[in-house]
């Protein structure tokens, strides 16, 4: 291969990849080595001849690495040939390539007792095929055919092969039974041929192929420090998943190190990710995985004959290293669904394209994790029906955005666009005419050979990963002519008559021909350009159009409804099965939560040399099939003596390259597999590499301890902020405002946590720990809790369609202060979470619970309840509420007003929706403080009412969701008749008894006591399971603080007319 020559080639031939793809993004390109042998393992292989002038291109442009490339022999003809052979590609035979149908049929006479025996109807073994061919089977509704080796001809019709045929497809074909499972095992044992009357399926033969030329000019090239590019699935193909990888690249790796073992070998992983891979100006991420050596062990099982396990350990290497790079999913479908999911849960700014893939790659991940999911299963079907319903309006999602624009801004955006699409023609028109018959010949002829390459494939589905290939072929040989013709007509028209009498008489015609091959070409770049604006403007018509349209606009309002209820959706199941797939899912976010007002930021705004991509689980899907033993035997975390395996080293300086950003992915480097980091350290290069590497890390401990003490800078000024609003509004200090816990008058069961408490937040749950916590929260006045019999709302429950929340946000605001409203999972009258049907609300401080509430009904609430209503500042006087109040706006009746029986109420922030922590943090802090009130007597479940209870109760986003858990706790004076019991006095052992419960509020005469509302309303944060004792023994029932430092966040006390704002 001459240098000079292929970079030639390439820099020439790159024009029609910069042509032909709008963006060629390289990602991870710093992870190439620059020096030694390197094998690259690229897939998927959906564009043919144009996939390796992509690579090449990225690698000589990104990294200086010329590569020299596997091609099929068959295609070693013509133009491609010529090309092939100045970038030094080797020519590979392929037994798929020469496979050609054979006479007869083929099955399997006894499939579970000798399934290696293949017996044929028709047929000649003993002429058409031979030791160490193959036999292929044909592909059928849409799954590819399998192929398997001859290792013994036993007469013209019976052959055995080397081992069985596995899959469903295959076994069906061969026996034609229906008792076959998903994996291709029989469910009735008892039957042991083939069915009644079957008489086999057709099938090809290919001859043995000898690669071992193929394999020498390999090894010589690896050892000789050079690169050599495969792509390991064997053809190219249109499918959604990874092929099956061959064992050809196991083998040359092998090869090269059984022959040279110190020559430094590495293997990098090539994701070759397309946006629709075959249409003219489309986009491709070509990203680069962390390259890994093989470990000797294997190298040493393939010299000494153990070769089957050497080279299925090392495919399982390479396509574990392959599922880290790119995107898979089990059919076109699938993955359609997965990017509709993508761009729901992406509801903010356009992403960088290498975050789209690598969204995509983790959807993809977590849906072949969860598929039989009930979330997961509804979630699609929802998002399959929204896609249906795009095809239906023939519009795209991004589009769906316009419904929420005004009458005259679309009518204005309209004229505004066709206007500019008006003036754009002027330069398409022109080169789109002079362009129009290359357009039309490359098309046809790519839609042509696209059959004629499905027709001969077992795995293609469409063909279409040859299209992209032949229309660049027909361009490039059709453009010249065209442009020579249009020239040469030029040419003719100044001879003839000087160009309509434009030219003057002494100006060679010939001086033409040259100014038309600048000009033709100059006018059809102009419209390139021009014409991917225009289209992309022209594209965005209709929905304006149909935003106008009286008969369509209301379709596309609800859509637009329709998308914002399915994002939410899909950002739920996100938020809800994320955590358990990766540890740190919060920390490794690919973009901040939609729906979190604290929402983790996307990955991007962090430093990328600290953040690392969290290893996601196995997929079913991307798992290698005949995966041996021996592969899974491999430790997950060994090292083989790699220096590079460990963190610091094996990670790169930051980079501003665009190409330098981090792509783990999960896969090699991050505790897999062995790394290596940089070269021997035996030379001044390996040296220098090793100690900027430990500069780099230096450098990054430098900024951690920065950003740390920033956060403490952060926190200081936050305290300082809070003790300046202290002074000006005179609240309380957190010392003043509730009585501290101290172990000389509680005992010292208050300085440590429960002992006996067995719950645990998940792993992955972390909370935000320096921050001030006292005084950061916003006063109120007046507390609704509405009851929904839900325990999760949309982002804001204002937006929860005609649900009394919904009027609350419409309805004029109270007079006697702020109002803070939540929706509660208490329990509606019906039990059902329909907001067609009245229900409860609970007001607080005045422990008034409120029935027959309806929205229309909810100014009346206000006026005539609320506005009378206690507030957190008012003294501890009697509550003054009348019981009934007529509704003339509600149809359901009257409102009926009761006091609240309980003598204390905890709300839990259970908002999944906003954070996934609240979700998980509310039901677990609730299970641990029924444990601790259940021998006390005090638990309640929702609907039970007996007087002295303690109701515990999930509600909406309160605010600091980075500091869950958040309890609030609303306490009766002297709730439990137990404030000022000294628990350190008391014997070992010994409780203080409380209060016998009593009625409250009407019945009073009756041996009750006046209800005067809620004394105390405590709000903690950071709880953990291991508080809850501590937090019902000294909270709950004498209304202390344990935690203050670390968990008050404020609240009221009305005995002590203080707050905390």
């Amino acid at each position: 291969m001459s240098d000079w020559k292929y970079d030639a080639f390439l820099h020439t031939f790159s024009i029609l990849v910069d042509l032909f793809f709008r963006e060629v993004h390289p990602r991870g390109a710093w992870r190439v080595p620059r020096t030694g042998p390197i094998l690259f393992v690229a897939a998927p292989h959906a564009n043919q001849f144009v996939d390796g002038l992509v690579l090449q291109r990225t690698l000589k442009n990104e990294a200086n690495r010329r590569v020299g490339l596997l091609i099929a022999e068959k295609s070693v003809h013509g133009f491609i040939g010529w090309g092939s052979r100045q970038t030094g590609s080797v020519p590979v035979g392929r037994a798929q390539d020469k496979a050609k149908p054979a006479s007869g049929t083929i099955y399997l006479p006894d499939p579970i007792n000798d399934p290696t025996l293949i017996r044929g109807v028709g047929t000649d073994f003993e002429k058409e095929a031979e030791v160490g061919g193959m036999i292929f089977l044909p592909s059928a509704k849409g799954q590819s055919g399998s192929s398997i080796d001859i290792s013994k001809i036993n007469g013209p019709e019976e052959i055995r092969i080397k081992r069985p045929f596995k899959g469903k497809l295959s076994i069906v074909q061969l026996t034609g039974r229906d008792d076959v499972d998903e994996k291709g095992n029989f469910t009735n044992k008892d039957l042991r041929g083939v069915k009644d009357g079957y008489q086999g399926t057709k099938f090809k033969i290919a001859p043995h192929i000898d690669q071992t030329e193929v394999y020498k000019a390999v090894f010589n090239r690896l050892r000789s420090g050079g690169c050599i590019g495969i792509f390991p699935e064997g053809g190219s193909h249109d499918r959604t998943e990874l092929l099956p990888l061959k064992a050809g690249v196991a083998i040359m790796a092998l090869g090269t190190l059984a022959e040279d073992p110190d020559c430094g070998l590495q293997i990098v992983p090539v994701g070759m990710n397309y946006f629709h891979a075959h249409k003219f100006r489309s986009r491709a991420v070509v990203e680069f995985g962390a390259p890994f050596q093989i470990p000797r062990d294997i190298v040493e099982k393939y010299k000494n004959n153990e070769r089957r396990d050497a080279i299925g350990q090392t495919l399982d290497m390479v396509h574990q290293a392959l599922s880290a790079v790119t995107v898979s999913a089990p059919d076109y479908d699938t993955l359609m669904c997965i990017q509709a999911a993508r761009r729901l849960y992406n509801t903010g700014k356009k992403l960088p394209l290498p975050m789209v893939v690598e969204l995509n790659r983790r959807l993809a991940v977590g849906f072949s994790k969860y598929k039989d999911d009930p979330r997961i299963i509804d979630l699609m079907d929802n998002v399959k029906d929204y896609n249906k319903q795009l095809r239906y309006l023939n519009i795209k999602d991004h589009q769906v955005a316009y419904a929420k624009m005004t009458l005259p801004t679309v009518i204005l955006t309209l004229l505004y666009r066709v206007a500019k699409l008006l003036v754009l023609s002027i330069g398409v028109i022109p080169g789109l005419v002079l362009f129009a018959p290359v357009f039309v010949a490359s098309k046809f002829i790519s839609h042509k050979k696209a059959k004629e390459a499905l027709a001969a494939s077992s795995v293609k589905i469409q063909g279409k990963d040859v299209m992209a290939t032949w229309k660049l072929l027909v361009a490039m040989a059709f453009a010249p002519v065209l442009y020579n013709l249009y020239s040469i007509l030029l040419c003719i028209k100044v001879y003839q008559d000087h160009l309509w009498g434009y030219v003057p008489g002494w100006v060679p015609f010939w001086l033409f021909f040259i100014a038309g091959w600048i000009v033709f070409p100059a006018i059809t770049f102009a419209a390139l350009r021009f014409g991917e604006v225009g289209m992309d403007i022209f594209k965005s018509l209709r929905p304006l159009v149909l935003c106008i349209s009286p008969t369509s606009s209301y379709s596309i309002h609800n859509l637009r409804e329709r998308r914002a209820e399915l994002s939410e959706k899909v950002v739920k199941v996100i938020n809800d099965l994320g955590p358990d797939m990766y540890e740190d899912f919060e920390q490794t976010r690919l973009v901040a939560d939609p729906f979190r007002a604290d929402g983790a930021l996307s990955s991007k705004e962090g430093p990328p040399e600290s953040s690392t991509e969290p290893t996601p689980p196995d997929s079913p899907h991307l798992s290698r099939k005949n995966t041996t033993r021996s592969s899974r035997a491999i430790p997950r975390n060994e090292s083989f003596s790699n220096i590079g395996a460990i963190g610091m080293f094996a990670t790169r300086p930051p980079s501003r390259s665009r190409s330098r950003s981090s792509s783990s992915g999960g896969g090699f480097g991050s505790g897999g597999f062995p790394v290596s980091g940089f070269t021997a350290l035996d030379t001044n290069e390996g040296f220098n590499e090793a100690s900027n590497k430990i500069r780099a890390a230096m450098r990054q401990r430098g900024q951690l301890r920065r950003r740390k003490s920033g956060v403490k800078m952060a926190a200081a000024v936050m305290s300082l902020f809070g003790g300046a609003k202290r002074v000006l509004t005179g609240s309380a200090r957190a010392s003043e405002l509730f009585p501290q816990t101290r172990p000389d008058v509680d005992g010292e069961a208050c300085t440590h946590d429960c002992d006996s408490c067995t719950i645990k937040y998940p792993r992955h749950f972390k909370v935000e720990e320096s921050h001030p916590l006292y005084g950061l929260i916003k006063p109120w006045s007046t507390h609704v809790i509405v009851a929904t019999n839900k325990s999760d709302w949309k982002r804001d429950v204002e937006d929860e369609r005609g649900s009394v929340m919904e009027a609350f946000g419409h309805a004029s605001k109270p007079s006697n202060g702020r109002l803070m409203l939540s929706a509660s999972n208490m329990p509606t009258p019906n039990n059902h979470a329909d907001y067609s049907q009245p229900t409860s609300i609970l007001l607080l401080p005045a422990f008034t619970i409120i029935e027959n509430v309806t929205p229309p009904a909810v100014p009346s609430l206000i006026n005539k309840y609320i506005n009378r209503a206690p507030t957190t500042s008012d003294p501890l006087d009697p509550v003054s509420l009348p019981k009934t109040i007529p509704s003339s706006r509600s149809a359901v009746g009257d409102m009926l007003a009761r006091p609240s029986q309980h003598r204390a109420i905890v709300l839990l922030c259970s908002h999944r929706t906003r954070d996934a922590r609240c979700g998980q943090s509310a039901p677990l802090i609730k299970k641990e403080l029924e444990r601790h009130l259940r021998p006390l007597g005090l638990d309640r479940d929702l609907d039970d009412e007996r007087p002295g209870g303690v109701g515990i109760y999930f509600i909406n986003h309160v605010g600091g969701h980075k500091y869950s858990a958040n309890v609030l706790v609303y306490r009766r004076p002297d709730a439990f008749g137990i404030d000022h019991v000294q628990r350190g006095k008391l014997g070992p052992g010994e409780e203080p008894q409380l209060v016998k419960p009593a009625l409250v509020g009407e019945d009073a005469e009756e041996g009750g006591v006046p209800d005067v509302g809620a004394a105390q309303c405590i709000w903690l944060a950071r709880v953990r399971p291991e508080d809850c004792e501590n937090l019902v023994r000294y909270t709950i029932l004498q209304g202390k603080v344990v935690k203050s430092g670390s968990q008050l966040r404020g609240g009221f006390d009305r005995g002590s007319g203080m707050t905390s704002w």
